[in-house]
Formats: structure tokens, C-alpha cells, sequence
């Protein structure tokens, strides 16, 4: 076991301008609780900023996987193994780091997009035709990590990473943490890519399958699209303050970049402890604080939301089951309301123990996609989802999220999630549809999940 190299920077409580001098640097990336908008709480601790690894993972829409080594300057075809297997392995090439505190010390950090569960499940799931990475993973040898619990920042370095390498991302922090002057631009407002009767042969369809015993419940989605120009760190500046989540997060990878307001963790793991949050029942927030309490009571009294998250509950209580030591499984927090910006949700706790037959990336792979944006059973409940849902999910609905040195990881389901391309906004909003689901409350769930962030968007419009 080696040490890190700190060194302790002044704190700010928006830690978005350290930021600022590496989002245009390669792989760039922000985990941002956005601490300040919320009261203090386990998950909302740490910011942690990196960029430049020194290798990435990609997977592309072929299932082809790719190493790529920017110290060597190699590049590599592994497409006889799991990416989570390569990553494993990259993984295991780094020195290990003695250091139980911090939440990060270096490792793997990117995104894991959905569609990734046709690599998983490749007789089952059918691949789509993407322009985007299905993940796209670097491995790094620094971060700064804002603690807000503490109300200390530190810059480290990991063992493996250079001097020279070290000494000029310092300089890079120290001399300038000055706001970016770029701008953006919508160039129209968010339009569906299907309409409210295509929305509802699709619902109809799913209602066939629950009533022919196929699946109890299937998260129906519907993407939105935009155009734009400009930086979208200036939008992703401008939604943080709009709509703050715990796990929001900006990644800017070559060609792609995205904008994620997550409010729902995927898996964390602490000394092989490992726990997830599964969101299922949704209500909005109501205009006057009498409505507002109104929907919230509503939510909670709700059976078939209540049902709905109790599926999905025992679906992840089986994930992690695979993974995890005989008897280790607990639910120590099930229906507990959960309020943000624009909505109130339903939210449940899943525990248990690592065994030591297997690795945090065996875990990941094993309980990839969440439950809670599939439905269950899971598979087949994808491959329901792959049929009636008429474009790719692209990232969303996949995770952003890091396996470090020190044997921790935590990771968001891309949920509230924009990804830019080619000058165009994609965004998605979705919902569990059950047996006694209503198709037009449905259809307007699955709106209000991602208005704000449009309307935010949408007002940056000429």
C-alpha cells in the first residue's frame, strides 16, 4: 500500500469554479452533490472534479469494447470479454492506496449508458444503432474532492501518476478558477419524438403483456429533443441551481456530453457494504404549500405506488443476492418520501454484504441496468421496453459513477439526464406502468419528471 500526495485547497461551498479549468480538458468530469442546496445528509458529502486519464474504456454501438492507453499511446480490442471484466482488470493495474477517508483516490470514473444491457443479455436484448459510446470509462490518477461535511478541499495525486504530470494540474488549479465567458443557446423548444397516441399503443401493449403474465411492471419512457449552440457547461451551471439533485454530474467526453440532475443513487459500497435507493412513486409538487402537503400524503398513502416500489424492492433484493453473502440481504428503509424541486417521490434502501468471491465491477455488472428504470421481471421486462420504446436511452437510464483504489464506489441512475450531441439535446422522462396504471397520468408523469429542466433550457431561446 503506498500513500496519496494532498494538498489542501481553500474550500468553496459551490465547487463548480474548480471546475472551470478542466471542462474542456479531455474526459473531463464533476460529480456535484450541489451540497449548499440542500441540508447536510450522508449523500450529498462530496464534489470530486478529475480529467485526463491516463486510459479509457469505450463500448461502441457494435459491442465492440476499446482500450485505449494515452501513456503508452496503445490501443485495444478486447471484444471476448465483459467491459466490466477489461475494466477489472485496468483497474488492478493500479497501485493500491492506503486511505479509508477519502471517497475517491483515483480509478475508474465515466458513465455506463443503458443500452448496454444488449451486451449483458446479448440473446435476449437486440443492440440498437447509436452515435454514442454505450460507456465510456477513464481511469485516473487525480481528483479534487470537495468534503462539505468537513468544509475542507484537497487536491491528490495517486502513486502511479508522474511528477511532471502532477506538478502541471496543480499549476492548472492554482492559477485561475475564474468563470468561463462562453454562452449557450436553444435554438427551439423541446419537442416529443412521439405523440400522446403513440405514447398509448405503447401503454396498451404493456397492459397486454401484464394481463398475458409476461411482466407486473415495465418503466415506459419517451425521449424529447432539442437543438442548440454554445457551452453547455453554461447550461449545466444554469440547471444546478434550478433544479439541484444529490448525484447531479457533468461529463464532457470526446463528441459526447452530459448533463445529469440525478436524484437516485445505484450502488454504493464501504468496506464491501453495499446499499442501493431505488425511486418508484412519483407525485408533483403542489403550488401552494397546503397542495404541496396534499401530494405528498397522497404519495404516501398510495397502494399501487406503494406496489410499485415493493416490486422493484424485491427485484433488487435479488441482484444483489447473486453478489452478496447468504442472509446478508436487509431493507432498512422502505416508502420513505423524498421531495425535490419539481416532485415528491417514494424511496427504498437495499443492504447487504460484498462476499469476498466477488469484485465491485461483478456487482455493477450483476444488478446493471437498475431495476427501478426496467421493471420486473427484468429481463423480460427489457425486452418489452427494446420492443415498444421507438429510440435508443442512450445514457440515460444507465449510471454515472466511480470504483476506486481504495475499494469504494458509489454511482447515480442517470435519471433527469440531458446528453449532447452533434449540437442536439436529447432528454427523456418515464414511469412504471402496472396493472391499474392510468395511460393519460402516465403520460403526464412522465412530462413533469423533466419539465423544469426543458423549461430552465428553454430559456435560454431566442
Amino acid at each position: 500500500m503506498k500513500e496519496l500526495f494532498i494538498v489542501e485547497l481553500d474550500y468553496l461551498s459551490d465547487s463548480s469554479p474548480y471546475f472551470e479549468p478542466f471542462s474542456e480538458q479531455p474526459w473531463a468530469c464533476y460529480l456535484d452533490s450541489c451540497s449548499s442546496s440542500f441540508k447536510k445528509e450522508p449523500h450529498n458529502r462530496y464534489d470530486i472534479i478529475t480529467a485526463n486519464p491516463w486510459a479509457v474504456v469505450t463500448v461502441d454501438d457494435k459491442n465492440s469494447i476499446k482500450v485505449i492507453n494515452h501513456v503508452t499511446g496503445e490501443t485495444h480490442l478486447k471484444n471476448n470479454q465483459s467491459p466490466f471484466t477489461v475494466l477489472d482488470d485496468l483497474l488492478g493495474t493500479m497501485t493500491k492506496v492506503d486511505d479509508t477517508e477519502l471517497p475517491f483516490t483515483g480509478g475508474a470514473l465515466g458513465f455506463w449508458g443503458y443500452e448496454l444491457c444488449s451486451l449483458i443479455e446479448p440473446e435476449k436484448i437486440q443492440p440498437r444503432q447509436l452515435e454514442t459510446p454505450l460507456m465510456s470509462v477513464g481511469l485516473y490518477h487525480w481528483a479534487i474532492i470537495c468534503d462539505h461535511h468537513q468544509k475542507k478541499t484537497i487536491f491528490f495525486s495517486h502513486p502511479d501518476m508522474p511528477e511532471i504530470d502532477r506538478d502541471n494540474t496543480l499549476a492548472r488549479i492554482k492559477k485561475s478558477t475564474r468563470a468561463r465567458t462562453t454562452t449557450f443557446q436553444l435554438q427551439e423548444k423541446f419537442s416529443t419524438t412521439i405523440s400522446e397516441t403513440e405514447y398509448e399503443e405503447a401503454f396498451n401493449k404493456v397492459q397486454e403483456y401484464i394481463l398475458a403474465g409476461d411482466t407486473y411492471e415495465v418503466n415506459l419512457t419517451q425521449e424529447f429533443t432539442s437543438r442548440y449552440s454554445g457551452d453547455c457547461w453554461q447550461a449545466y451551471k444554469h440547471l444546478r441551481k434550478v433544479s439541484p439533485a444529490p448525484y447531479s454530474a457533468y461529463l464532457a467526453h470526446p463528441g459526447i456530453t452530459v448533463l445529469s440532475h440525478s436524484p437516485e443513487r445505484f450502488i454504493r459500497v464501504t468496506n464491501r457494504n453495499v446499499e442501493t435507493h431505488p425511486i418508484k412513486g412519483t407525485r408533483p409538487r403542489g403550488q401552494s404549500p397546503e397542495e404541496d402537503l396534499a401530494h405528498a400524503e397522497e404519495l404516501l398513502a398510495s397502494e399501487k405506488d406503494r406496489s410499485e416500489n415493493l416490486m422493484i424492492v424485491d427485484l433488487l433484493r435479488n441482484d444483489l443476492g447473486k453478489v452478496c453473502k447468504p442472509g446478508s440481504i436487509r431493507v432498512p428503509r422502505l416508502f420513505e418520501l423524498e421531495s425535490y424541486t419539481n416532485v415528491h417521490h417514494l424511496v427504498s434502501t437495499v443492504t447487504g454484504e460484498l462476499s469476498e468471491k466477488h469484485s465491485i465491477l461483478e456487482l455493477m455488472e450483476g444488478s446493471f441496468p437498475g431495476g427501478s428504470v426496467t421493471g420486473a421481471p427484468k429481463i423480460r421486462s427489457m425486452e418489452i421496453i427494446r420492443e415498444l420504446e421507438a429510440t435508443s436511452r442512450n445514457v440515460y437510464c444507465g449510471a454515472i459513477g466511480y470504483i476506486s483504489c481504495n475499494d469504494k464506489m458509489d454511482s447515480s441512475i442517470t435519471i433527469r439526464t440531458l446528453v449532447a450531441q452533434n449540437h442536439k439535446l436529447h432528454c427523456w422522462g418515464g414511469g412504471a406502468i402496472v396493472a391499474d396504471s392510468d395511460c393519460h397520468q402516465e403520460y403526464l408523469e412522465s412530462v413533469t419528471k423533466v419539465k423544469n429542466l426543458m423549461t430552465a433550457l428553454e430559456s435560454f431561446c431566442e
